[in-house]
């Protein structure tokens, strides 16, 4: 039996119409690969264009979005950013440095998408001790509003202490100042621990903290000396400036040598004083008539104060009558030299 093939007949508009559709989707898919291999090497030579001139590269931790201060660090919070390495600071956590510094928490807000730094983080231990180096100590002394620069002086900030002894009698003249400790860190304001952070918050309400104690960083050493001190007279922290590394030595001060180096400046002031003309004599010599001859007699006649002439006066008018009020002649010299010497009249 002979099988016969159908005889279908197809529409050559709708045959055209489905190769045009298709043309148009391959041409569209083609038209995407080479977009997205185009972007490709353009981000690839935008990237290599980047690189040249600023050296390696580097993988840091930036936060995905802003962290406000208190926030723990965990791995979905943060991601890792390329950025020159001649752009990053010292402390810049990076990739590699992140599962040290996991769970930390931040004591300032991070913004999103900066770099974290290892300032901006705080381990959290378990009670104060675990924040002590090895082989540190803390210690609290007391202090007042003036000891501590009017409440001013907050945790990691840095700190001279003077020692005032008491004298052998009483009052305070007997006292002596000795320098004691310097460069001691403050590793707490009363129960406070962490700076401030002063974008966090303005100065009128940073003033508002008060406290009575100190917590320092010491040596064993240290602690013991610090200890016999607080017993032997009273301490005195001095704040200076994280970055000033310089040792300072200066003698005792006591009330003896204080009053002296007063004294002494006095003393140069007085030598650099210009002296005052007021008071001065001329001195006359009577007689005499050889140099074998004794010394003969003289008579100190005071002189007038001189007078600096004001603005249009003549200087001649002022110098004339000091000139005409001295000695003209011996007779009226004598007669000077008697009033000058001659004492007073009881009254009757």
């Amino acid at each position: 039996m002979k099988i016969q093939r159908p005889n279908i007949k197809l529409n050559k508009t709708w045959l055209m119409l489905i190769a045009a559709i298709v043309l148009a989707l391959l041409t569209t898919w083609l038209t995407l690969q080479y977009l997205t291999q185009k972007e490709q090497s353009i981000e690839a030579e935008v990237k290599a264009r980047s690189q040249q001139g600023k050296g390696a590269s580097i993988a840091v931790v930036v936060p995905i979005k802003s962290l406000p201060a208190g926030a723990l660090l965990e791995e979905s919070l943060v991601a890792a950013r390329e950025v020159p390495a001649d752009f990053t600071y010292d402390d810049t956590i990076t990739v590699a440095q992140f599962d040290a510094i996991k769970g930390q928490v931040l004591i300032r807000g991070v913004e999103r998408g900066k770099p974290l730094r290892k300032s901006d983080v705080q381990e959290m231990f378990s009670d104060f001790s675990g924040t002590l180096k090895a082989g540190q100590r803390a210690m609290t002394v007391n202090v007042d509003e003036i000891n501590s620069v009017s409440h001013m002086i907050e945790p990691g900030n840095l700190v001279d202490l003077m020692l005032i002894l008491p004298g052998g009698g009483e009052g305070s003249s007997n006292q002596t100042v000795v320098p004691f400790l310097e460069q001691v860190k403050v590793l707490a304001t009363g129960q406070k621990i962490t700076h401030d952070d002063p974008a966090s918050q303005g100065n009128a309400e940073r003033r508002k903290v008060s406290y009575s104690n100190f917590t320092l960083e010491v040596t064993p050493a240290q602690a013991a000396r610090l200890t016999l001190a607080t017993e032997l007279g009273k301490l005195r922290a001095v704040l200076r400036n994280e970055n000033d590394k310089q040792s300072v030595y200066f003698d005792t001060v006591n009330a003896n040598n204080l009053l002296e180096e007063i004294r002494e400046r006095e003393r140069q002031s007085a030598a650099t004083r210009p002296r005052s003309t007021s008071g001065a004599y001329v001195e006359y010599f009577i007689g005499g008539k050889g140099s074998n001859e004794a010394v003969a007699p003289a008579i100190n006649v005071p002189m007038a104060s001189p007078m600096m002439p004001q603005a249009g006066i003549d200087a001649a008018s002022v110098i004339a009558p000091a000139q005409a009020a001295l000695p003209q002649n011996l007779t009226d010299l004598v007669k000077l030299s008697l009033g000058n010497t001659a004492a007073p009249k009881s009254p009757k």
